[in-house]
């Protein structure tokens, strides 16, 4: 069998390669740290071996922990039996007595950056492709093998609270620049360059311990000091109720550099083994990574279907979604013909595509060359335009079903045969567009997210009548658009929009019933979400709010005791429409105040709603809809309703996703919830059928 660690020695320098033969990239998992463990206390007792360098035969150096190892922990004893093999390691690199160079290329990132840091120097291949980062905080963790204290020992505290906080990486250049490496060479020159490292004599002591370092990384410091008032209320104003991983790290930042390197480790340690063991890191790893990772696979792709090639595409409707999907189609390449009533509106739409390519070439999103390339794929025409060279067509017209129908009928009957047709809604059945097409088969909703060019989600809305070659041709354009798609069947709302509008639903509901806007809205912001629902309630509108919940009459058993019609008409009726004449709110340039004539319209609740009551009412409003969608056969899977729910409406990740949340609160005490509310709000809490069944048998949504 292949051994992970190899070793060449030249000239008194030991060379190990790390090239596990089982994996793509090399991870930290239980059994290469033995295999480096083991190599490196044989290269320590070499009297001839002066030194040695740790590189990488993959394209990238060490990609860290084992996640899957880690989210199998659930207790802090079991995380520091799995992470305290590395801790040993890397203190045995660090205290060896021999000098240790990193050769690194590719990407150092979380595990892989703190191996590098516990080396004595670092030397990286000068590329694009190489990168330096902590990006555990994406994952719902924190370093938990030195990142904390070794990283601002070596480039100072602000740098490195910077880079663990964001978890951003940054390029080799800049890590040059910061003192992370200590110097830059070609791909051919990596070796050599280590290798001269320890032979222009390399000390085995790292570099924070000597006299002469200059890095301020003291927390006491009048910097520090000002660096942690900074930066604790920024974070705590940006925290869920669940989210304790930066929380965590900034105490593991500021006690840990405190003191002596080996009691800043033990302070990590105990720090990450909480962070790691926790309901929130295993939610944001399942929903995150792992199920994000699933779905770009895209599972749902019907199977022995030919992969179709796209050239030309159209796009019917240049308004900002119609502009959104088509600056995304010329951005994977694609030629996008954009149709409008007439050719000044589509050259309007053209305009507002050289703004979206502006922003992102700003955001460092986008290079000048891309955003050229972009425009130059968009063909603004009338319409009248020929679509007998169109091999896919999206509509984006106003989300009116019979402007939606007269469009798409007109689009099918110009098509030639087999080429695909879809509708951006968010709301209106597929299967009741499709009636009057002359190729139903070819149709199926697209339900893109604004803005488009940010949001990865696409809703793939499946009619009664959509071919299998119909929806595996549909996911071949959305992987073309580099887009996550989530594949539903046909109904009132789909999933996104029916499980967001109990959400809102229930949000308006309390406002009816007298209850504080800036209550409902304070309380889901400490849940986790970005948003308060009704700020976003006055950011979409009341009329596109109107049509949504008319739309979902059709989900009777949700409806139930739902005053969303009432407090969408009371306002409509007063002329507050959303932001731009004033909703719930009252908007400015300084902010949003709560209506002065609010009160007046409802009536403040004479029996005062807890906060618990209302974080309660609006958390399993939209969970009880996703376990009713899943129920009637709407969603694929629970993992699919989760990371459509992050990505759709940013649902925060610590709590996982709206099955994810049932799991952790637990299915008979989630059960028990609904049943209480039920007796107090209304039969829309009542715990459908199969959540019974799984309260019953002890049963969760998720294995992990």
């Amino acid at each position: 069998m292949t051994e992970i660690i190899s070793r060449v020695d030249r000239d008194g320098v030991a060379v190990l390669v790390w090239d596990d033969p089982d994996r793509p990239v090399n991870v930290k998992s239980a059994k290469a740290i033995a295999a480096l463990s083991d190599m490196i206390d044989v290269v320590l007792a070499d009297d001839v071996v002066k030194g040695y360098v740790i590189a990488s035969g993959k394209s990238d150096f060490i990609a860290g922990g084992d996640i899957e190892e880690l989210r199998r922990c659930s207790k802090p004893s079991e995380v520091d039996a799995l992470l305290n093999p590395v801790r040993a390691l890397l203190a045995r690199i660090e205290n060896g007595g021999k000098p240790a160079v990193a050769a690194i290329r590719g990407n150092a990132l979380g595990g892989g950056l703190e191996l590098a840091l516990a080396c004595h120097g670092r030397v990286a291949v000068d590329t694009a492709a190489t990168k330096f980062g902590q990006p555990e905080i994406t994952l719902g963790l924190m370093p938990g093998a030195g990142g904390t204290q070794r990283l601002p020992r070596l480039v100072g505290l602000k740098q490195a609270m910077q880079m663990i906080l964001t978890g951003r990486p940054i390029s080799a250049c800049e890590a040059r620049a910061f003192g992370l490496v200590d110097q830059l060479t070609d791909e051919d020159g990596l070796i050599d360059a280590a290798c001269a490292l320890i032979a222009d004599g390399l000390s085995p002591e790292q570099r924070w311990s000597r006299r002469d370092y200059e890095f301020n990384f003291d927390p006491q410091s009048a910097a520090g000091r000002r660096l942690f008032a900074m930066q604790w209320p920024m974070t705590k104003a940006r925290l869920g109720e669940a989210d304790i991983a930066q929380d965590a790290i900034l105490m593991a930042l500021h006690h840990g550099l405190e003191r002596r390197l080996d009691a800043g480790l033990l302070i990590e340690a105990r720090h990450f083994a909480r962070v790691a063991s926790s309901d929130a890191a295993h939610n944001t790893i399942r929903t995150g990574f792992i199920g994000m990772n699933e779905l770009r696979r895209i599972p749902a792709r019907p199977a022995g279907c030919d992969t179709r090639s796209f050239g030309r595409t159209a796009v019917v409707g240049a308004g900002l979604m119609g502009c959104g999907i088509a600056y995304c189609l010329a951005q994977s390449g694609l030629a996008v013909r954009l149709i409008d009533r007439d050719q000044e509106t589509a050259t309007k739409g053209k305009e507002t595509i050289l703004r979206i390519a502006e922003r992102q070439q700003k955001a460092g999103r986008l290079s000048e060359a891309g955003r050229d390339a972009i425009l130059a794929k968009i063909e603004p025409v009338g319409p009248d335009a020929s679509l007998a060279d169109i091999h896919a067509v999206i509509e984006a017209v106003f989300e009116d079903k019979a402007v939606k129908s007269e469009v798409l009928q007109r689009v099918s009957a110009s098509l030639k045969p087999g080429a695909l047709i879809a509708s951006n809604t968010s709301t209106l059945p597929i299967s009741g567009l499709a009636e009057r097409l002359a190729k139903p088969d070819d149709f199926l909703g697209l339900h893109f997210f604004a803005p488009v060019e940010r949001i990865d989600l696409v809703e793939v809305v499946r009619g009664e009548k959509t071919s299998d070659r119909t929806l595996a041709a549909a996911l071949d354009l959305i992987k073309l658009m580099r887009k996550l798609p989530v594949v539903v069947e046909d109904g009132p709302g789909f999933f996104t929009s029916r499980v967001l509008g109990s959400y809102t639903g229930e949000a308006l509901t309390m406002l009816a019933e007298g209850v504080d806007p800036v209550l409902v809205d304070n309380v889901a912001l400490a849940f986790g979400m970005p948003l308060g629902p009704l700020h976003m309630a006055d950011l979409t509108g009341i009329p596109v709010l109107t049509m949504i919940f008319d739309s979902l009459k059709a989900n009777e058993k949700s409806m139930v005791g739902l005053r969303a019609d009432e407090a969408l008409t009371a306002l409509k009726d007063r002329g507050r429409i959303g932001k731009s004449t004033g909703g719930i709110y009252d908007h400015s340039k300084d902010g949003i105040t709560r209506w002065s004539g609010l009160e007046a319209v409802f009536p403040a609740n004479q029996a005062p709603v807890s906060a618990e009551t209302i974080r309660m009412r609006l958390a399993c409003a939209q969970s009880l809809e996703a376990v009713r969608a899943l129920e009637a056969g709407v969603l694929r899977a629970p993992i699919d309703g989760d990371v459509a729910a992050r990505l759709g409406w940013r649902y925060p990740l610590a709590h996982g996703g709206v099955f994810a949340f049932i799991d952790t609160m637990g299915a008979d005490q989630f059960v028990a919830a609904s049943r209480d509310l039920a007796s107090n709000y209304g039969s829309r809490f009542d715990p459908p059928a199969l959540l019974v069944g799984m309260a019953k048998r002890g049963e969760t949504f998720h294995s992990l």
